[in-house]
This record gives C-alpha cells, structure tokens and sequence, in this order.
C-alpha cells in the first residue's frame, strides 16, 4: 500500500473517530440537560406535586402521598367547614347550648383530625375505608364519627384529575376535578399548595456509558433535593359541600317519606310488645320461673324476630335513592343485630348461661349507636327542610 492510500485511511479514521466524539458529547449534553432540567425545574413545580399525589393513590403508596399532601393543615381547615354550621339552624339549641357544641367541637378537633389522617392513609393503603378504633368505640368523644366522615364527603368523591394549576412564587393553586358519586355532580375543588423546599443542588462525580463507551466526567453527577411541594388546604370546601347538600338531602328526606308509614306502624306495634314483654319478665322476688323463660323464648322466636323481619322486608321493598342509601344501610344493620341480640338474650334463657346474656347486651349497645345514628340523620333532615334560601 502506498503513503498517500495509507494517509488517506488514517485521515477518514480521525475524521470518523471526531465525528463519533461529536454524537457521543451532543448526546450526553442533552441527557444531561435532560437530567437537570427534570431534576431542578420539573421535580421542583407544582404540577409535579400534583401528578405524585395521583400516582401515589392509584399504587396505594401512603408515605408518597404524605409527601405531597399536609394532611394535617387540609383536615383542620376541612373539620372548620364541616362543622362551623352543623347546629346553625337546629331551632331546638338555645343560643347557649349551640355555643356549648360549637366549643366542644373545637376542643375535639385534634383527635378528630388525627382520626381523619387514619382513615384517609388506611384507604390508600388498601382501598378501603376503615375507622380507627379508638374513635369508633363507644362514641367516647361524644359524636358520631362515622356521620361525621359521611356528611364530609369524602367517602363519595372521587377525583377525576387537576387543571390550571399556577404558580405564584412560594405558593401555587390547582383546580382539583371531582365526582360526588351519590348527587352525580361534578365541582372543581380549589386547592393551595406550598413551597417548603428550603435546600439546593449538589454536585459530585460519575460515570455515564453511552454507545457502549465508559466515560468518566468527574464532577458532573447531581444529587437533588425532593420536591417539597404540598397541598395545603382546601379552599372551596365549604362551597362543595353547599352546592352537593341540597340533592342529598331532597333524596334522603324522599325516602324517609316514603319510608315514614312502615315505620309508624311498626313502631306502634314494637310499643305494645314491649309494654307485654315488660308483664311477661314481672317477678315478685325478681327470679323468673321456667315457664316464664320458656314464655319470653317462644316470644323472641315466634313474633319478635318475624316482626322485624318482616317489617326489613317491607322497608327494603322500597326504592333508596342513592342520597339515601347511607340511612337505608344502617336500618339493615340496625335490624341485623337486633335480632341478634335477641337470640343470644334467648340463648341465655334457655340455658341460663350468662355468656349469652353478655353478649345479648355487648350486641344491644351496638344496636343503641346505630338507633342514635338514624335518629340523628332523621332529626338533620328534619331541619335541613326548614333551611332558609340564601340569596
């Protein structure tokens, strides 16, 4: 081979070797442009913030949403909406006792907000919507924190997805679309999000293999902070909550209109077994005789039992509105473990055990939070009728 078709392979050697640092460096530059753009612009914003709170619920990821959400701050202000009105328009509070309530319910709010923190981390932890115990038992706070999670909303509402999210220095806003199941009506929730990232960008060294070449640039890996964005109230709660009541409540008070004649009637009936069942226990040393137990048993099995039943089948005839099917719910279960009280209080008659009869009242308190519950939807309604139309 002669110097000049020699020289001339070298040269185009050189060249091709130039032309592969040139892809190999504008390659890498845009990687890394990539990497930092991502990194301390895009993972820094708002709307990514956003888009981690969905992702996070839809994989269930608890400590990813806690990132993202001040879950303490939204449900103050959110427990504050919820409650500020709740015995504004009850006509049987003096203006005494409306403040008693309203001040007790300031005093609770701790522990019902961390009770709110437990549901909402257990339902995206598994999907469900449990009540953390210590709440649930014995109402010991002194309300209802079922009703209270029902008249939220929370448990009704799902989210559709975000819009106009915009950026305005430390804090940022979103409107968050959701579905209140029940009423069908849609709203845009407004949130507030805030900045709380305080740290910057650290710089180190690495490795990058690209095109199967191993190159090392000292001084060109990134370590970033965690996007410290967070949703921090709910600024239209309240409104959500007045704009979806009206239709909940015209579907409730429905039902329980339609519901009111069943109810009446097997009401009064309940009245006359109960004045029976109070001369069939009579005693004059307080110790009921076999026959006696043997009476009251065959009582229990043979109409108390068939009449609640029967009256259940009479209610559950009736078509719930989906506003309603909270109440219509909680009379299946009122009905379900009433008469299981009753067949443990059978029980322990029969074979005079006192496990039995613990179990009949361990079951009936069970029965008398329900019974309470429906009372107190019932007695709402009952108001919310008379509300005053606002301008």
């Amino acid at each position: 081979m002669d110097d000049y078709t020699w020289n001339t392979r070298v040269e185009k050697r050189r060249q091709r070797r130039r032309t592969e640092r040139r892809i190999v460096l504008f390659v890498l530059i845009i990687i890394l442009s990539s990497v930092i753009w991502y990194f301390t612009s895009y993972t820094k914003t708002p709307i990514y913030a956003v888009n981690k709170i969905f992702e996070s619920i839809a994989n269930e990821d608890v400590t990813n949403f806690n990132k993202h959400v001040d879950l303490t701050m939204v449900t103050t202000q959110a427990y504050d909406d919820l409650t500020g009105d709740l015995f504004e328009y009850d006509t049987r509070l003096s203006m005494q006792e409306r403040l008693l309530f309203e001040n007790f319910y300031v005093l609770i709010r701790p522990q019902m907000c961390q009770g709110a923190i437990k549901v909402i981390n257990a339902k995206i932890a598994t999907d469900k919507w449990t009540l953390p115990e210590e709440i649930l038992k014995g109402r010991q706070l002194g309300i209802d924190f079922d009703l209270l999670l029902e008249r939220s909303l929370i448990r009704h509402t799902t989210i559709i997805g975000a819009e106009n999210i915009e950026h305005h220095g430390e804090t940022a806003t979103a409107d968050i679309k959701v579905l209140e199941n029940n009423s069908q009506m849609t709203f845009k929730l407004k949130v507030t999000l805030t900045n709380f990232d305080k740290g910057g960008v650290q710089i180190g060294g690495g490795d990058f293999e690209i095109f199967g070449r191993n190159l090392k640039f000292p001084g060109i890996s990134f370590a970033f902070g965690e996007n410290a964005w967070k949703i921090t109230s709910v600024d239209n709660y309240k409104e959500y909550l007045a704009a979806v009541a009206p239709i909940l409540i015209e579907q409730r008070n429905s039902y329980i209109d339609e519901t009111q004649g069943v109810i009446d009637h097997y009401n009064e009936i309940f009245r006359a077994e109960q004045s029976s069942f109070i001369v069939m226990q009579q005693t004059p040393d307080g110790i009921m005789s076999g026959s006696q137990r043997t009476e009251i048993v065959n009582w229990i099995n043979d109409t108390m039992i068939p009449l609640l039943e029967k009256r259940q089948f009479e209610l559950d005839k009736i078509t719930v509105p989906n506003g309603a099917r909270y109440l219509a719910n909680l009379r299946q279960e009122s009905t379900k473990v009433t008469i299981q009280a009753w067949r443990f209080y059978a029980q322990g008659l029969t074979n005079n055990d006192a496990v039995s009869f613990e179990a009949a009242e361990s079951i009936h308190k069970q029965e008398l939070v329900l019974d309470q519950r429906i009372d107190e939807i019932v007695r709402y309604s009952a108001v919310a009728r008379n509300l005053p139309e606002l301008p």
